[in-house]
């Protein structure tokens, strides 16, 4: 009939067309699957020794697919008595696949000292470049470029600075509550020990908060600032 016809044609409109691709007897080929949009998301913390502001670092997350490129970027300055005694600018690139590490370059100047580093991924290896110096690392070696939780299982991590191997524990300290931008929050605590210290805290999958002390018994704090409104 075709008040009937006209209905079905109606309520076939309102369906996602997703629903209709896979109720639909007349096809039989399995529809393609379609890739996720890829997504941006930026990240600012606020860098502070002894709660005074010293810099800012920006981590971009991009990822396309299975394929997830992370864009750092760090500026530092330390001034006494109107003279600059420490500067350190930092910037980076990281890029893994399908959870799996496939290159990081990264160039630093760490107050007059500079590093060139660059690290590929290759069959079972990680083939690293430091200023020129070419060596062969394990390919289960992970910079402690502190963006996921991949750090939480290592016992040995690349500086990202020099991609000097660091001997560390880290230990998971639970679930604690802190103050965070005037709210309480609870965020899970991890201390890493050894050559690289470090306390940091997650909310979710994501670090906020960063606390190490500096060579004077300063300390130094990276907080993730909120996202800023449109």
């Amino acid at each position: 009939m075709p008040g009937k016809h006209a209905l079905l044609l109606g309520l076939l409109a309102l369906l996602p067309l997703s629903f209709i691709a896979h109720s639909s007897l007349a096809d039989t080929t399995a529809p393609a699957e379609a890739s996720a949009a890829p997504t941006t998301e930026e990240r600012d913390f606020d860098v502070t020794r002894d709660g005074d502001k010293i810099g800012v670092e920006t981590v971009v997350i991009e990822k396309t697919g299975d394929t997830t490129v992370v864009k750092f970027k760090t500026q530092i300055s330390v001034v006494v008595m109107f003279i600059q005694a420490y500067h350190f600018a930092h910037s980076a690139v990281e890029t893994w696949t399908g959870g799996k590490f496939v290159s990081y370059k990264a160039v630093t100047d760490d107050n007059g000292k500079h590093f060139n580093v660059s690290a590929v991924a290759k069959d079972d290896a990680v083939l690293l470049d430091v200023n020129g110096a070419h060596s062969k690392l394990p390919g289960n070696m992970v910079f402690a470029s502190l963006w996921s939780r991949d750090f939480v299982d290592q016992t040995t991590l690349l500086h990202p600075d020099s991609a000097a191997q660091l001997q560390v524990k880290v230990k998971d300290l639970g679930e604690e509550q802190i103050e965070f931008h005037g709210d309480q929050i609870k965020a899970e605590h991890y201390e890493i020990s050894g050559d690289l210290d470090r306390d940091i805290w997650f909310l979710g999958d994501k670090i906020i908060r960063i606390k190490l002390f500096g060579s004077d018994h300063s300390t130094i704090m990276s907080e993730l600032m909120p996202t800023k409104s449109n």
